[in-house]
């Protein structure tokens, strides 16, 4: 089976070439990655729930680990997920109502806009416990 056989799937001029791809087709593939991250991390934090409660660590001790500044700057990586992911399934959720469907790249760029400003706060939030050293203060 020859490779060029595909090139209308993978070639320069296919609709899946991330350069002629629009602006649904980039939303689609980023709430896609959203929804595989969002899955990966509910088994990764089963997992360790189910470590912590089964004895095999301290619980303390993993708390104090999972308050390291890397983690929680990772926690606020989830934050954008999930507001991505959120926002861009309450921008489907109004196609499937019929609500938007004429202007769909007005709708997901004002949808965007509107996790650019939920993100922007999650970081306010988290901004004292990612950047300020422990027991230091501004």
């Amino acid at each position: 089976m020859k490779v060029s056989r595909f090139r209308w799937l993978f070639g320069k001029n296919s609709e899946f070439w991330p350069t002629n791809m629009k602006t649904g087709m980039w939303a689609w593939v980023g709430h896609r990655l959203t929804g595989l991250v969002l899955v990966a991390y509910v088994f990764l934090h089963l997992s360790f729930l189910s470590t912590a409660s089964m004895g095999e660590a301290d619980f303390d001790s993993l708390m104090e680990v999972t308050s390291q500044p890397l983690f929680v700057a990772m926690d606020f990586l989830l934050i954008v997920v999930v507001i991505y992911h959120a926002m861009n399934g309450a921008r489907v959720v109004l196609f499937d109502l019929g609500i938007g469907i004429r202007h769909q790249k007005l709708v997901f760029w004002i949808v965007m806009a509107i996790a650019a400003v939920l993100i922007v706060g999650g970081l306010w939030a988290l901004w004292d416990v990612i950047f300020v050293p422990a027991g230091g203060g501004a």
